[in-house]
């Protein structure tokens, strides 16, 4: 963990991708596939590589990790996510059927 002060003059902590890692139970090798399909950004790249998340990383990537229990695919939830005008409730009642039939 890392404490950053912005340009603003606020604190900020960063976890290293190891951390987000076990806070969430998932593997780092996860985080880096989020990463390169661009479904979570790490908020910091330093300059040997390292990624590093904030506790709004964390929120979005157990997001995430719900909407994959419910059997969305990747695709899927990248457009949830990232698209304001996405229904949500919609989608969510639409897969319920899907998993219903099954």
């Amino acid at each position: 963990m890392e404490i950053r002060k912005t340009k603003e003059e606020i604190f900020i902590v960063l976890y290293k991708v190891k951390e987000i890692a076990d806070m969430a139970g998932v593997s780092v090798r996860t985080l880096h596939h989020y990463d390169k399909i661009g479904l979570l950004k790490p908020n910091e790249v330093n300059e040997s590589g390292y990624r590093f998340y904030t506790l709004e990383s964390l929120e979005k990537l157990q997001q995430i990790l719900f909407f994959k229990e419910l059997d969305f695919n990747l695709h899927e939830i990248k457009e949830m996510i990232e698209k304001s005008d996405f229904d949500r409730k919609e989608a969510l009642k639409d897969q319920k059927k899907l998993l219903e039939k099954n």
